[in-house]
């Protein structure tokens, strides 16, 4: 392409020399070591040729190259026409090759910065997965203590009571056995604290709660089935245990 002079290119272009000089001084145009200016800047630059310039370049052209006959001449400004638009699109397009490589470059930048984000997402997840699976485990086996822990329980609480031993007639009773304590009087130290209990609660309460109200370490499950096969405590409802109040002896 033609070099030309500040002044030349400023006329050629159609501006002003200080327009050209700032364009300098922002990167938008470059000057060679002579301070000349290429007219592919200018073209790349956005400007605008005069006709004037691409006359000059037609003479140059004209004047470098051997003479040929008058039938060809006339297409040498045609030529030099569509060569300065091969070179400004050519232009063009290395422009939006280096756009398109900054973008893609961008692209790769966020993608690599996202990787790790998408990882830790990944993996909080996984956790708080694997944290609803062990929550619902435990559930399934405190559920299952449960139920044979109650299966236990109906099982005792079904067992067949021993019948109570046969009454003996007054005239046969040992004579021990009438200066004994009566039946209702609890034996050991356990049975009467159970029944004292029991008879400031009258609506029943269970072995557990009979066992957490006396503080006490032991369970009293089958002390109460003793209880009950004795005739001390009575069963109500389901589980629970209530005392059986003492028989009231009529005379002297």
């Amino acid at each position: 392409m033609a070099k030309l002079t500040i002044s030349d290119a400023a006329r050629v272009a159609g501006v002003a020399r200080s327009t050209l000089h700032r364009a300098i001084h922002a990167g938008r145009l470059s000057v060679d070591a002579d301070g000349r200016l290429d007219t592919a800047e200018l073209l790349r630059a956005g400007y605008t040729l005069q006709r004037s310039v691409q006359q000059e370049k037609s003479g140059a052209l004209q004047d470098a190259t051997p003479r040929v006959t008058d039938a060809h001449q006339p297409s040498a400004p045609a030529e030099i026409q569509s060569l300065l638009a091969v070179q400004q699109e050519r232009d063009l397009l290395r422009m939006e090759r280096d756009l398109l490589r900054m973008e893609r470059g961008l692209l790769h930048r966020e993608l690599e910065a996202a990787q790790p984000r998408e990882q830790a997402a990944l993996a909080r997840e996984q956790e708080a997965r694997d944290e609803r699976q062990a929550a619902r485990d435990r559930e399934a086996r405190l559920l299952h203590m449960v139920e044979q822990m109650q299966h236990r329980y109906d099982r005792l609480l079904d067992m067949p009571r021993s019948a109570p031993p046969p009454r003996l007639s007054p005239e046969r009773e040992p004579t021990v056995s009438r200066t004994a304590a009566p039946r209702e009087v609890p034996r050991g130290d356990m049975r009467r604290r159970i029944v004292a209990l029991l008879r400031e609660y009258p609506q029943g309460l269970t072995p557990a709660e009979i066992r957490t109200l006396l503080r006490v370490d032991k369970r009293l499950s089958n002390t109460c089935l003793g209880m009950l096969r004795d005739g001390l405590v009575q069963r109500v409802g389901r589980g629970k245990y209530v005392a059986v109040e003492p028989a009231r002896h009529d005379g002297p």
